[in-house]
């Protein structure tokens, strides 16, 4: 039996990435918008955005902060992180889902970015 976890996301950047020392490591985090369009049974064209958040450690976080800022189009390649916690105030249980990025590729033309 095959595992595999792995994401392909290409999209644009919804704010500039943030970098913060995490122990003897960094991590950025970012999130990255992905447009669906579809035509609706009535005939009407549709679009819904999904942010998708990103997280990048070390040197491969600090390098992407360097060169893409909000509205920088990206590809990002991964593998999805799932994590639970009890909220301390109410006592619910939360879950965050978030792409690991293993490489990063920035397809704004050098003009752009």
């Amino acid at each position: 039996m095959i595992n595999l976890n792995r994401v392909l996301i290409s999209g644009f950047l919804g704010s500039d990435p943030e970098t913060k020392k995490a122990g003897n490591s960094t991590v950025t985090r970012f999130s990255i918008a992905v447009n669906d369009r579809w035509t609706d049974n009535e005939g009407e064209r549709q679009e819904r955005t999904h942010w998708i958040p990103v997280v990048a450690w070390n040197s491969r976080g600090e390098n992407a902060a360097k060169f893409i800022h909000k509205g920088s189009h990206v590809l990002v390649e991964g593998s999805l992180s799932v994590s639970s916690w009890d909220d301390k105030e109410s006592g619910d249980k939360r879950s965050k889902t978030e792409v690991v990025a293993s490489q990063i590729i920035f397809l704004d033309r050098k003009s752009e970015s």
